[in-house]
Formats: C-alpha cells, sequence, structure tokens
C-alpha cells in the first residue's frame, strides 16, 4: 500500500506540534503552528495537533468529570449532529451545579457577578437546563415550586486547565478566518466532556417523542447553531480513540481517520466533515468545543402559495438572460434600465453603415427610396462581433460566415442554460427543447460570398439548430416566424409541449396518459428565445414606406405624441423546466411560474396588419382560464404598446374589456418598447423577461416619453394606471402578464406568478414555530446539510425575528422556505 493511502487510512502523524508551556506572544512560533493546521484546513478540511500529554493531570480530569451530572435532555434528532454516528459516550457539561435557592432574592442573582462562576459558563446555544431541565428534573415532581440558583463548584482545577488549551488554541484560530471557507471566527461554544460508555444497545442521550413548547426554542436554536457553527475542536485527554471523517460533499473535503492519543487535538470543519468518534476504552476523556460564525438574528417566514390547483405540474422559469442594447445584460443591468426610465435610442454606429446615404430629414423620404427617421437601439459593437468559435466547436472559417444571430443563439443560449446549472458535458444528450421566434436577418446583404456556407448561415431552420447541435441537446427544435408576437409564441408552443405528468381530479393525483409517462414522450426542459440583429438600412426605408416608424425617433407609448414605434435589436432566453410540486424541495424557489399561456389568430381583420380587439380579448381570456385566475387578481400588464396612435387604443380596449367590473385595484400598464424599441421577433421573449424582473420586484416600471395620456385610450369606469415612475405594488406575490400581438394577426398572451424577492415586501410573512413543526425543521436541514446546502436552506428562511441566541448564514436562485 502506497503512504498516502496510509496516511487517508489512519493518520497517526500530527500536522503540528504543540509544545509544553507554549505561549501565545511568543508570534513566530505561534504563527508557525497556525500555519501548518490552516494548510491541513484547506487541503482537507481537517488537522491533527499533538500536545504532550500530561498522565497524573488527566487522570485527576476524568475524575473531576465524573462528578458531574450526565446530560439527560438532548434529543434524539440532534444527536448526531452534536455527537456524532453511533455515539457510545455519555456527555456532561463543565458547568456549575444548581441546588435550590434559599430565598427569592438569592435566586434573582446574577451569575455573571461571581467570578468562579463565570469561568465554567457553558454559551452553547443549546447547552440551557434552566430552559430544557435535565432528564432527572423532568422525572421529578418536586412538592411545591422553587427557584434554582447555582451552588458552590466542586474542584474542577484539572478540567479547567485543560479547558484553557482549547481556549488558547481558538484564539490563535480566530486569526485566521480564511483557513475556514473564507468564514471568520467569532465565538467559541461552552464545553462538553465526553465520557465513554461502552455496554451496546444503550440509549446514551437522545430521547425522542413530540415536541412541547419548551423544546420549541430549542429547534429554532439548534438550527442556527448547526449553520454557524465553522470548526469543531476534539481534545483527547486521556486514553486513546479513533475519530473518523466522512465528507458531506465529496469534492470539498477529504475522507480520513485520525488515532486520537492522550494530547491530540482534532480540528475540522462542521460545515463539510460528518464524524464518528470509537474510544477504545472505560478510561478516556474529551473535550469537545465548536468555533462559531457572527451571530445575527434569526427568524422564519412562510411563502405565499402559487395560485390554482396545487400538487400538479407546473412550469417554471429556471434561468434567463438577455442581450440587450446599451450593454445592458445579465438582468440586473437590464432592470437597472427599465427601473430608471431611460432609453436606448440612438443613430446607427458608422460601423454598420453610412446612415446619410439613406436617410433624409423629411416625410417624403420613402418616395425617394429612403427612410425619414433611421434611429435605433443596438447592441454593443463587442457583443456584435465577438464570438468563441472554438469552445462551440465551429472552425475559423465558419465562424467568420455565420450570421451573428446564429453566433447570439449560441451564446445567449449556452448562457442560460449555465445560469440554470448546466455545464458543457452535462447538457450532452440532455432532452432539452429549443424554441425561437426569429424573422429572418439582413446577413445576406453583407456576407456576399457564394461558398459552401452560403446556405447554412442565415437560415432560419439552421439557426434554432445550432444550439442544440453545438451543446449536443436531443430535444425538439422550433423556429416560430409570426413577426412581432414570434418569440411569446414559440414560448407558448414549449410550455404545451412541455410533459404535464399528473393531474387533480378532485382530491387524487391522476396521470394525464400512458404516453405521456414515457420517457422519450416527455419534454421536461426547454430553451426559449427571441433574436433580431439590424445590419441594413433596408428594414428603416420599408417601415418608413408602410409609415410604421415614428418621426420623431422615439417610441410614445399611451402618449398623446404616439406615432409609430423605433426599431430594437437584442437576443433574449429563458430557461423553463416542468416540475411538479411534489417534487420540489423545501426551500425551493423559481423565477416565476409559467400560469398560462395562448396563441390566437386575428382572422380576416380590417388588414393585414390593423390589430383586432375581439380576437386579443379572446387570447387574454384564454390565457387567463388555463391559469385558473380571475382578471383582478393580475396587477401588472406588460403591453405589446407599439405607440402607433391605432394600435395601443384597440389593446387598451382589449383589456379593459376583459377587467371591466372585476376588479377594484388599478392594473398597472407598462411597455419596454419605450425603453429599447420594438425588436420585433425578440418583442415577446423581452416583455417575458422584463415581467419575471417585476414580478420578483414587485413593482411596475415607468413608461419614457409619457407625459400626457392619448386621448384615444378607454379608460372610462377602468381602474387602470399607466406608471411614469417606479410604483411598488404593496404585495408579497402577485400576478402579472405580457401581451404581443403580430405583424399579420398572430396573437399571444402569457400569465406568471412569483413572489416578491426585492424590496420591503419580500420573504412572505413572518412565521412562528409550533411545537410539531420544530422537528419537521430539523430533519429538512440535516438532509439539507449532508449536500453541503444548509446555509441556502436558512439563507432566505431567516431574516427578523431575534431570538435569545441566534446565528445564522445565509442568491437566489436560493432558495425560500416554502410554507408548511
Amino acid at each position: 500500500m502506497r503512504s498516502e493511502e496510509l496516511v487517508q487510512e489512519l493518520l497517526e502523524l500530527p500536522d503540528a506540534t504543540w509544545p509544553q508551556g507554549f505561549d501565545l506572544q511568543r508570534q513566530a512560533e505561534a504563527m508557525d503552528i497556525l500555519n501548518s493546521m490552516c494548510e491541513a484546513l484547506v487541503a482537507r478540511g481537517y488537522c491533527l495537533l499533538q500536545r504532550p500529554p500530561q498522565p497524573a493531570r488527566a487522570e485527576e480530569a476524568r475524575e473531576n468529570a465524573e462528578k458531574l451530572q450526565d446530560v439527560g435532555w438532548l434529543r434524539a434528532e440532534t444527536e448526531e449532529a452534536y455527537l456524532g454516528s453511533e455515539n457510545m459516550t455519555r456527555i456532561k457539561e463543565l458547568r456549575l451545579e444548581e441546588t435550590q435557592a434559599e430565598t427569592d432574592q438569592e435566586a434573582l442573582e446574577d451569575p455573571k457577578e461571581d467570578p468562579a462562576l463565570e469561568d465554567t459558563k457553558s454559551e452553547s446555544s443549546w447547552f440551557d437546563p434552566e430552559l430544557y431541565g435535565s432528564e432527572s428534573e423532568a422525572e421529578a415532581v418536586p412538592e411545591e415550586p422553587k427557584l434554582k440558583r447555582r451552588n458552590a463548584p466542586p474542584d474542577l482545577a484539572a478540567l479547567k486547565e485543560f479547558n484553557q488549551h482549547l481556549n488558547s488554541l481558538a484564539e490563535l484560530l480566530a486569526n485566521s478566518p480564511s483557513a475556514f471557507g473564507s468564514r471568520a471566527v467569532y465565538s467559541q461554544t461552552g464545553t462538553i466532556l465526553r465520557v465513554p460508555h461502552m455496554a451496546e444497545g444503550v440509549s446514551l442521550v437522545g430521547r425522542a417523542g413530540a415536541m412541547d413548547e419548551r423544546d420549541k426554542l430549542m429547534a429554532e436554536e439548534f438550527m442556527m447553531w448547526v449553520v454557524a457553527r465553522r470548526l469543531c475542536l476534539f481534545y483527547k485527554v486521556e486514553g486513546q480513540g479513533i475519530l473518523e471523517l466522512k465528507p458531506k460533499n465529496p469534492e470539498a473535503a477529504s475522507p480520513g481517520r485520525l488515532l486520537l492519543k492522550a494530547g491530540s487535538v482534532a480540528l475540522f470543519r462542521s460545515d463539510l466533515l460528518d464524524y464518528r468518534y470509537l474510544p477504545d476504552s472505560d478510561e478516556c476523556l474529551v473535550l469537545q468545543t465548536w468555533l462559531m460564525d457572527k451571530l445575527e438574528p434569526l427568524h422564519f417566514r412562510k411563502l405565499p402559495k402559487c395560485p390554482g390547483d396545487q400538487g400538479c405540474d407546473r412550469v417554471h422559469v429556471k434561468s434567463m438572460t438577455e442581450r440587450f442594447p446599451a450593454g445592458a445584460e445579465n438582468c440586473d443591468m437590464s432592470f437597472a434600465l427599465f427601473t430608471a426610465g431611460s432609453d436606448t435610442l440612438l443613430e446607427p454606429p458608422f460601423t454598420r453603415f453610412d446612415k446619410d446615404l439613406y436617410w433624409a430629414p423629411d416625410r417624403d423620404a420613402p418616395l425617394r427610396g429612403l427612410a425619414y427617421i433611421i434611429h435605433g437601439s443596438f447592441v454593443e459593437e463587442d457583443q456584435l462581433i465577438g464570438f468563441d468559435n472554438d469552445f462551440f466547436g465551429i472552425d475559423i472559417e465558419e465562424a467568420q460566415a455565420l450570421a451573428p444571430s446564429q453566433r447570439w443563439v449560441m451564446e445567449v443560449g449556452y448562457e442560460v442554460l449555465w445560469k440554470a446549472g448546466w455545464t458543457k458535458p452535462t447538457l450532452r444528450g440532455q432532452r432539452i427543447g429549443s424554441f425561437l421566434g426569429d424573422s429572418g436577418s439582413e446577413w445576406n446583404f453583407i456576407y456576399l460570398k457564394r461558398d459552401r456556407y452560403a446556405i447554412s448561415n442565415n437560415t432560419g431552420w439552421v439557426t434554432c439548430s445550432r444550439l442544440g447541435h453545438t451543446l449536443g441537446l436531443t430535444g425538439p427544435n422550433v423556429t416560430v416566424d409570426t413577426a412581432c408576437s414570434a418569440s411569446l409564441v414559440a414560448t407558448n408552443a414549449a410550455a404545451h409541449m412541455m410533459v404535464r405528468r399528473n393531474t387533480r381530479i378532485g382530491e387524487k393525483i391522476a396521470p394525464l396518459s400512458e404516453d405521456n409517462m414515457k420517457d422519450q414522450a416527455q419534454l421536461k426542459y426547454a430553451v426559449c428565445m427571441g433574436v433580431l440583429v439590424m445590419l441594413h438600412p433596408g428594414g428603416w426605408i420599408g417601415e418608413c414606406a408602410a409609415t410604421m416608424l415614428s418621426y420623431k425617433g422615439r417610441a410614445f407609448t399611451f402618449d398623446v405624441g404616439a406615432d409609430g414605434f423605433i426599431r430594437g435589436e437584442g437576443c433574449c432566453a429563458v430557461h423553463l423546466a416542468a416540475e411538479n410540486d411534489g417534487e420540489r424541495a423545501a426551500g425551493e424557489r423559481s423565477l416565476a411560474v409559467l400560469l398560462g399561456s395562448c396563441a390566437n389568430q386575428d382572422g380576416r381583420s380590417a388588414s393585414l396588419t390593423a390589430p383586432h380587439g375581439p380576437s386579443q380579448q379572446m387570447c387574454i381570456r384564454a390565457s387567463l382560464a388555463e391559469a385558473k385566475l380571475e382578471p383582478g387578481e393580475v396587477q401588472v400588464g406588460e403591453c405589446h404598446g407599439t405607440g402607433t396612435a391605432l394600435g395601443d387604443p384597440i389593446e387598451i380596449g382589449a383589456m379593459k374589456s376583459v377587467q371591466f367590473n372585476k376588479r377594484s385595484n388599478p392594473l398597472l400598464h407598462a411597455s419596454a418598447k419605450s425603453n429599447v424599441g420594438h425588436e420585433e421577433a425578440n418583442a415577446g421573449t423581452c416583455g417575458f423577461i422584463k415581467v419575471c424582473m417585476l414580478l420578483n420586484g414587485g413593482v411596475s416600471t415607468p413608461n419614457p416619453h409619457l407625459t400626457a395620456l392619448n386621448p384615444h385610450l378607454d379608460t372610462n369606469a377602468y381602474p387602470v394606471m399607466f406608471t411614469n415612475e417606479l410604483t411598488c405594488t404593496a404585495r408579497r406575490d402577485m400576478c402579472a402578464g405580457v401581451s404581443s400581438f403580430g405583424f399579420g394577426g398572430t396573437n399571444s398572451r402569457a400569465d406568471l406568478w412569483a413572489d416578491v424577492e426585492k424590496g420591503p415586501y419580500k420573504d412572505g410573512t413572518q412565521m412562528e414555530l409550533t411545537p410539531s413543526e420544530g422537528a419537521k425543521w430539523i430533519k429538512r436541514l440535516l438532509d439539507s446539510e449532508t449536500t453541503g446546502s444548509q446555509y441556502q436552506f436558512l439563507g432566505r428562511a431567516t431574516q427578523e425575528r431575534p431570538l435569545k441566541r441566534a446565528a445564522q448564514s445565509g442568491r437566489r436562485s436560493s432558495r425560500h422556505v416554502q410554507g408548511i
């Protein structure tokens, strides 16, 4: 066997030696010891330190320990977290015994006033017999209630001497927080004493059973202790034994078996390692303490429940990303853009084309084949040109021939999957669908070569397939081209193609069909995207000829000055997952839930391009019906809002017809087109992402350039607000709808729900734990700790209500505690 394997099998040689008479003031010696310990802690998650044994004092310390009363009130649910698995030891506290007080006045004395008592007081969050009592106290029936206080201490000089060794070590370790995963050590718990009990089948400490009011606080404090502990110090004072360490996450720490002799001090990270202590005889004594993170308040929140039936499959928004104009990307910058009420409209960069060749500043310009306005929203040039072809396995010749829209689909598509936790190796072979809204690209006007890439470098059906081909995805590829509503129609297609394995029939959950239960028939994941790249002035010239673009170079949505829209480019992507309520872990949270969606067609309306109010109403009603929402439950409406004199009044009229007499609070209307322009095939996904941002912020964002309402908007007896400043909805959860109406008459609508993540109304309502809930939360926390996610578990569960002693360490993407 190799020497490395021997070390891992049974570590006997210490990582550092703690000399007799060590003094922290000798800094050079102290730093050498500290560096050795920290190197081992960082590399393995544990280290072994050796002090010179003191047999006489150790035997005396064990005799001191035998004088102390056993702890008998530790619950079975928490025993393993404190004492390790398969515990065969009795535990005692380095705390003074208690007797009956002579008078009420003596009982009210502060123990801290006695210096002898202060030295042995335990500060561990669960060592509080005054709160829980001991096992013997629970069985005893006193003749009459009497107050308690501490009595004069027994002679514990030897124990105090060894305990001071731990205190000195803790003081030294506090100088190097980087050894504990960049988390600082702020305090040390009280010390417990562990004495072997070699009889098998004997319950030494824990007791199970229903929790009572006395145990409620213990449950909360135990969970805080689990999250706050950083290092466990395990001091073998007398005897010999083995300490086995098992990683909770094999990638974060190494397993080990440590031979503990008299004077050995084992240090290990409690957040990374589980342990088991195996004493080899009855004549053993261990002192154990923990180093803790900073203490902060803890409270529990009960999140709102998603509307509609419970226990069924839902389509969750797991991640989203975008490539917007003005360098806005990754959602944070985009949300700042929307909340600021700014726009991104400007003249085209000279690297695209020379606008002076295609533009004339008069309304008759289209008669001469020119555009009367040529403003727009443009993505940064480095995002347009840059492309990591090696990452996607594309040679440089083909990469130079690819249309920018195909490059964006690959880059943004992979980014949204990466945000959801996927990596390139794990994606290969996954059944993930790609649904793309794409109305074509102007690349053929720029790339004039007639080579082998001329057919594939700009074709819609190839653009949609690029993501699946480069990443090895096996789900369906769908391209939708309904002009302005293309990407939202694609999202609707994905949502209805994704498997719904169960439905509610009365009080029972039943599978929809046998076919849906087959793996190959399931579509659990999808990427929904939209893309538009503006490379050629032909788009402006054609739309100016149709008098669609604003003469003023801005989109005045809902405003009296509305006279058309302005073009914008970009690429948006959302990652959807179909998940059943019962399969989701406690505390798991999505960006939003897609409750319902619909797509329909105008039919033969006034003209090919004219909006049709009745068909828009039908689309909105059908989406609300699928979502099982009443119109009044929707707080924000993200409108198509092109800023045209005809389109805005028809859309608001359709919304009013659906909402009329069905709501008491105003419906907040907004539109992204006045911020980033009309992104045409990408407009639907752009609005979808914006709605998710509004839901998570609990707000409605301002509409730029809105000073006076368009008089043609029918708002009579219709509770509605067209916000021109950031507006809080004052809700902890809310629903919002996004509408997208196509150039050729194809309409689409989606309704989403989410609980608020930002602002004063985040995190649901405060929840008081009942005794029956305490044991449930302990189990959930310990289950999450085995995966190393205990910090995410409590990160959003603990915010407000301070307790007697509290500790908590806590991204969304982690995770609320769901309501019980």
